[in-house]
C-alpha cells in the first residue's frame, strides 16, 4: 500500500532530506458514510523531502495509486475563477500548438472532461484518460469520449494503435500525481509525433515556499515542481523544457511547455528567468527551508488558537470547500467538529458525509445561509476572493470568513 521513495524522481539523485514532518494523516479524499463514523481507518505518514541536487520537494512516502484513484471524490471545480483561467489556458495552448489542421488532444487525468468540453467547442477531436471510473463515467455521460484507465506507457501504446497520435497533450495537476515520471516520459514519447505540444500544469514550488503553501501537501500530491527539476528529468529524454507560464490558480501553478529535442521552436525566455529565479533562492539547499517549517509551525499554532478562543466567546463556526489542501489543515491542525460544526461543499460525493480524519460532516453550500453562523473558515482559500464576492449576503448579515494561509486573520467586510 505504501513505500519509501530512495531516490528522487527527477534526477535520480538518493541525495535527499528531510524538510517536513506533517505526522500521519488520513487520506484526503477519504470521506466516510455516518455509518462508517466509528470504523478505524487508514492513516499515513505525510512527510516532505528535498533533493539537494535538483531542489525537487517530494513526499518520503508514496502511496499505492490504486488506492488513491479506483474511486474518488474530486472533481473539477466549476468556480468562475476556474472556468475562466481554463479558457484562457486553453486559448493559449492552442495558439502555441499551432496545428495545421484543428487539433487532436489528448487530457491525462481529464476528471469530468470540463477542460476538454473547451477544445471540443473549437473543433478539436478530444481523448481523455481518467483512472477514476466513477469520473470517468460522468465525463462520457457529458460527450466526452475517455479512456477508463491510468497514462502509461503501455496504454498510451493501446491509445496510439487505436486514436492516433495527439497534436497537443495536456495535464493539469496530475504531472504532480505520479510517482514514475521515467514512465510518463516513455508514455509521451508513445502518444506524441515530432511537433507535438505536451502542456503540463504544476503546483509551481516557488509560491509553495513563498505562501507557506503547506496544506497543499497530501499523499495524492507527490511533487511540488520547480523548474530546475524539470530540466534534470528531461536531461537525457527526447523532450526539452521550451517554455514555463506562471498562472495564480491554486495558490500558484506553472504550466511547462515540453516539446521534442527535433521541434526548431525556440526556447522562451521564461526558461532561463525561471531557473535564475530559482537558483537566487537556493531551493536546493535544506537551510533556505528553515524559515518555511517555523511558518508552518505558526500556523498550526495560531489558526487553533484562533478558533478556540471564538469558540470560548460562544461563536459558531463551519469551514467552507472540503478539499485536499482543506482536510491536510484540519488534520494537521487538530481541527475536530469540536472546533467547525460542518463543512460545506458543492461536491455531491462528498455532502453528507464525514471529512477524513477530523470527521466533520460535509453539508451542501446553501446551508451557509440557512444556518447563518458567526465565522467560516476558508478551507477552500484559493478560491478566496471569488467565495467572499459570492457570499456577501452571509457577510452583511454578520458573519465573517477567516482566512488561514499565509497568515491567520479574520476578514472584515467591505461592501
Amino acid at each position: 500500500m505504501i513505500h519509501v521513495r530512495k531516490n528522487c524522481r527527477a534526477c535520480g539523485s538518493t541525495d535527499l532530506v528531510l524538510i517536513l514532518d506533517l505526522g500521519t494523516t488520513a487520506l484526503a479524499n477519504d470521506f466516510l458514510s455516518p455509518e462508517e463514523a466509528t470504523q478505524d481507518r487508514t492513516a499515513l505518514p505525510l512527510r516532505l523531502n528535498l533533493c539537494r541536487q535538483c531542489s525537487l520537494v517530494q513526499l518520503a512516502e508514496v502511496v499505492d495509486p490504486g488506492v488513491l484513484y479506483s474511486r474518488y471524490a474530486y472533481v473539477t471545480s466549476t468556480s468562475r475563477t476556474m472556468d475562466e483561467h481554463l479558457q484562457s489556458q486553453c486559448t493559449h495552448v492552442l495558439e502555441q500548438a499551432a496545428s495545421a489542421r484543428p487539433a487532436r488532444v489528448l487530457e491525462i487525468a481529464s476528471n469530468t472532461g470540463l477542460y476538454l468540453k473547451k477544445f471540443q467547442a473549437r473543433g478539436c477531436e478530444v481523448l481523455g484518460v481518467e483512472p477514476a471510473r466513477n469520473i470517468a463515467q460522468l465525463a462520457e455521460a457529458a460527450g466526452v469520449p475517455t479512456w477508463a484507465d491510468f497514462f502509461n506507457a503501455h496504454n498510451a501504446r493501446q491509445i496510439r494503435d487505436e486514436w492516433g497520435a495527439a497534436d497537443l497533450v495536456l495535464g493539469r495537476h496530475v504531472f504532480a500525481h505520479i510517482d514514475d515520471w521515467a514512465d510518463l516520459l516513455a508514455g509521451l514519447d508513445a502518444i506524441t509525433h515530432e511537433r507535438s505540444l505536451v502542456a503540463l500544469e504544476v503546483p509551481y514550488l516557488l509560491d509553495f515556499y513563498e505562501h507557506t503553501e503547506f496544506d497543499t501537501v497530501y499523499h495524492e500530491h507527490l511533487s511540488y515542481v520547480s523548474v530546475m527539476a524539470v530540466e534534470a528529468l528531461l536531461a537525457q529524454s527526447a523532450f526539452r523544457l521550451q517554455r514555463v507560464d506562471r498562472y495564480p490558480i491554486h495558490g500558484g501553478s506553472a504550466l511547462i511547455q515540453l516539446r521534442r529535442r527535433s521541434d526548431p521552436a525556440p526556447v522562451h525566455e521564461s526558461v532561463r528567468q525561471s531557473l535564475v529565479r530559482e537558483k537566487t533562492l537556493n531551493l536546493a539547499d535544506p537551510a533556505t527551508w528553515h524559515p518555511f517549517v517555523e511558518r508552518v509551525r505558526g500556523i498550526q499554532d495560531r489558526l487553533p488558537a484562533l478558533i478556540r478562543e471564538l469558540k470560548a466567546q460562544g461563536k459558531r463556526i463551519i469551514g467552507y470547500g472540503a478539499s485536499a489542501k482543506g482536510n491536510t489543515l484540519l488534520n494537521t491542525c487538530g481541527l475536530t467538529p469540536r472546533d467547525l460544526d460542518y463543512i460545506i461543499d458543492n461536491t455531491p460525493f462528498k455532502q453528507n458525509k464525514l471529512s477524513p480524519g477530523s470527521r466533520i460532516p460535509v453539508k451542501p453550500p446553501e446551508t451557509l445561509l440557512k444556518d447563518q453562523p458567526d465565522y467560516t473558515l476558508l478551507l477552500a482559500w484559493n478560491f478566496g476572493a471569488e467565495i467572499m464576492q459570492r457570499e456577501q449576503d452571509y457577510q452583511k448579515r454578520g458573519g465573517r470568513f477567516i482566512v488561514p494561509i499565509p497568515e491567520p486573520r479574520v476578514m472584515e467586510y467591505k461592501a
